[in-house]
């Protein structure tokens, strides 16, 4: 798939879970709540990863890459990174 958009910020996960930014970040692509997301989407995060397991290898301190697709967003993490590129 051919993405033409993507955002990018930078975290320290000791303070954000990776979970809740991935969420947070395609909630306010989509404009609507994150706790709304999952009705809207069809599919939640937990769908395609395991949020508790993402968080505690992020949150391990090593440079870690991680990268995933959730519906339409496709999800990289490198590092402290979180780039999601959608269409």
């Amino acid at each position: 798939m051919n993405y033409s958009e993507s955002i990018q910020n930078q975290y320290d996960w000791s303070n954000t879970a990776p979970s809740q930014a991935i969420v947070e970040a395609i909630a306010a692509i989509e404009n609507v709540d994150p706790i709304a997301l999952s009705v809207e989407k069809g599919w939640t995060l937990h769908d395609t990863v395991d949020p508790e397991a993402l968080d505690t290898l992020l949150n391990e301190g090593s440079l870690i890459s991680v990268s995933f697709t959730i519906g339409s967003y496709k999800i990289q993490i490198e590092g402290k990174t979180l780039q999601i590129c959608f269409n």
